[in-house]
């Protein structure tokens, strides 16, 4: 789980995203405040999502994630109960220069 000081400098960096300027900048500080299991809870949702609720390697860290902007509840193929990772938490991942987990078999890649 986080602190508060890791819950504002994320929200902070996540904030200045926003702006055209520091959108390139901003990612890697976000990533560098998450803890390992939000990074993997991430990387999860991202190269192998969207992830079933039963799938979700931590339902704590996927919360923080949403809370955060980086994680969305989806539904997937008519279903719900599916968690996948937002746009921002692309940029996050690609600017904190993370290691990608496998794919998931049969998607794209």
């Amino acid at each position: 789980m986080s602190n508060s000081r890791t819950t504002d400098q994320v929200a902070v960096a996540l904030e200045r995203m926003k702006d055209d300027d520091a959108y390139f900048t901003y990612g890697a500080l976000v990533w560098d405040a998450l803890g390992p299991g939000q990074r993997e809870q991430l990387k999860q949702l991202l190269y192998q999502g969207p992830v079933w609720d039963g799938n979700i390697i931590s339902k704590a860290c996927r919360d923080q994630l949403i809370e955060w902007g980086l994680a969305t509840r989806c539904c997937f193929l008519g279903e719900q109960g599916y968690t996948a990772a937002t746009c921002a938490a692309f940029s996050v991942a690609k600017q904190g220069r993370a290691a990608p987990l496998p794919r998931r078999p049969g998607t794209p890649a």
